[in-house]
């Protein structure tokens, strides 16, 4: 998205108030990346219990006990809570997934003309990195999304065509949360 663009979203969100500087939220930084590597870590036991049936049998859960949507889910808030990691590091505390995506595509993708002037990559994020952010609140967004739709029991035709989550699936959210949240580490170091 044009600079200009996100300049002007951003004027928006602290207008709506889902945006604030704060100073104080610096404090947060450490605290956030904390629970952003306790999250992951959970999202991995997910996954793990998911996958091994003699975690399943220790454990008592039935044979075919699956959680691969949380497994995506607990990623996509692991890397959430890194994000606001970063917003904290700059004085800025969100209410709003999308101001936070925002702010971090605003203040952390290099500008264009700024790629060649880079010597050290590791200190920004790539496109590809908020990519990953999102991609993971749309899948995040749709589980939301197919609980609410099972619960009022409206359009079971739409639920049904939904893809049901796979291992592969879960396995990328966690890959993609680990990276995610080292390259911020990396970032905020």
């Amino acid at each position: 998205m044009k600079r200009m663009d996100l300049k002007k979203k951003i004027t928006n969100y602290l207008k709506k108030e889902q945006l604030s500087k704060d100073d104080e939220h610096k404090k947060l930084e450490k605290s956030f990346l904390k629970k952003s590597r306790k999250n992951f870590t959970v999202a991995n036991l997910l996954f793990k219990i998911s996958e091994q049936e003699d975690t399943r049998k220790l454990l008592n859960l039935a044979s075919d006990f699956e959680m691969f949507d949380w497994v995506i889910i607990v990623s996509y808030y692991a890397m959430y809570s890194s994000a606001l990691a970063a917003l904290a590091k700059l004085g800025l505390k969100s209410k709003s997934h999308a101001a936070t995506i925002t702010i971090l595509e605003y203040h952390y993708v290099p500008k264009k003309a700024d790629k060649s002037k880079e010597e050290d990559n590791t200190k920004t994020l790539e496109q590809k990195d908020i990519h990953k952010l999102t991609k993971a609140y749309a899948l995040s967004e749709e589980l939301i999304t197919k609980l609410i739709q099972t619960k009022s029991k409206r359009e079971t035709a739409q639920y049904d065509a939904t893809p049901s989550i796979t291992k592969e699936m879960a396995k990328t959210s966690l890959d993609d949360a680990d990276e995610f949240i080292t390259k911020v580490e990396e970032i905020l170091g």
